[in-house]
């Protein structure tokens, strides 16, 4: 198969620990360095405050390694930050959308996808649930065009149910961005939500066709491919099949280690694409 996809890894500034599906993690210039030096062609950056970061440093170590900044990750918001678009405080919301405007401003300096991930937040309750998808909606409609007018790609990520009750299969995602004023959203698909969640992942991808963004590569235990039971010759031959020409990007546990997770996914890759 020709190569035709960016091999991408996530990193993070913080140290998030074993449990975090970051592989290299400690610091963004070090990360892209490390990343260069294995082989990868870009990285996701996950990221819980982007006033934290200079963007010129950020292009200056671009510059230095090679390494294209191909997406922004915003699930530390929530996880860190405690800041998600479905809150029932209308404060908690405004900072959400205030800070998801921050990550796009970022992304719009290096051509990145920005994701919408954990942000979404849970609802909880089912009764609630249609209460909950009205307000998620009525907040990304501004942000998507915000995001639209600064030519910035976004990207949905459906999630297991484990990490929210708020779409957690493509189907149900692809439905709910039909909705008026989400057309412009983009998809970020993740093999692990899709081996928990979907009934065929090669379906979800075809059905996806054209509006996938990003793609994160991990496992149905979240670990390296190879280390569970995700089909990955499928989903190479899948991905050629439909033309995907972005990011395949490691969102993995750091386990055995940093850089034996890193080092298998790469082969993977390599295995997949060519070298």
């Amino acid at each position: 198969m020709a190569r035709k996809i960016s091999y991408g890894i996530a990193i993070s500034q913080e140290v998030l620990g074993e449990g975090a599906s970051v592989p290299l993690q400690g610091g963004i210039p070090e990360g892209m360095a490390k990343a260069a030096l294995m082989g990868f062609d870009s990285v996701e950056l996950h990221i819980r405050n982007p006033a934290d970061f200079d963007p010129e440093a950020l292009a200056r170590s671009s510059r230095e390694t090679g390494i294209r900044i191909a997406a922004i990750g915003t699930g530390l918001e929530y996880g860190k930050n405690g800041l998600c678009l479905t809150s029932e405080d209308p404060a908690v919301r405004e900072k959400a959308a205030e800070r998801m405007r921050e990550h796009i401003d970022l992304a719009a300096r290096f051509g990145a996808v920005v994701f919408l991930g954990l942000i979404r937040g849970k609802c909880g309750v089912r009764a609630r649930m249609a209460e909950y998808l009205d307000r998620l909606a009525d907040q990304l409609a501004p942000l998507a065009a915000y995001a639209a007018e600064r030519k910035v790609p976004t990207g949905f990520e459906p999630v297991a149910y484990y990490f929210s009750d708020l779409l957690n299969s493509t189907d149900e995602t692809l439905e709910f961005l039909s909705r008026p004023g989400l057309q412009s959203i983009g998809l970020l698909l993740d093999t692990h939500h899709m081996f928990m969640e979907d009934r065929s992942m090669e379906e979800s991808f075809r059905k996806s066709a054209g509006r996938i963004t990003h793609i994160h590569i991990s496992d149905s235990n979240r670990k390296y491919p190879g280390a569970g039971n995700v089909d990955f010759g499928l989903v190479a031959r899948t991905l050629g099949g439909i033309g995907y020409a972005g990011a395949v990007s490691l969102e993995i546990l750091p386990s055995p280690s940093e850089d034996e997770a890193a080092r298998k996914g790469m082969e993977w890759m390599r295995a997949s694409w060519g070298i």
